[in-house]
């Protein structure tokens, strides 16, 4: 199991399902760990009391509020894009953004240079 003590981990769209196995993992690996969750707020309040994380109650469909809770949470070592939502249009038109070719392993990710820093995305 990989030690992800020290790290500072943000799972979008973490109270049910793959989220829920995303966060039980970083958590059990020692990594402070917060979720955001859209409207399962005793499942996330009861997954936050099971493994220390912190549930945080966001709208990944709403770009002001989930920026706000990403860059609420400092500099990230591991964001987990597992929200699913509905957006139309660039979710995210800020030129800080790096669109990766049809090589990279995403289409459009944050970079240290933009308003929310992170080293890693999962």
């Amino acid at each position: 199991m990989a030690d992800f003590t020290g790290k500072n981990i943000l799972v979008l769209g973490g109270s049910r399902g793959i989220g829920e196995a995303i966060v039980r993992r970083f958590a059990k690996g020692g990594g402070t760990v917060a979720f955001t969750y859209a409207g399962s707020k005793d499942a996330a309040e009861a997954l936050a009391a099971e493994t220390g994380a912190e549930a945080i109650r966001t709208d990944s469909a709403n770009r002001d509020a989930l920026l706000t809770t990403v860059a609420s949470r400092g500099a990230l070592d591991v964001l987990v894009a597992n929200a699913g939502t509905l957006v139309l249009g660039d979710p995210f038109p800020y030129p800080s953004l790096r669109v990766w070719t049809s090589r990279g392993t995403c289409s459009k990710c944050f970079t240290t240079e933009g308003p929310i820093s992170q080293r890693s995305i999962v």
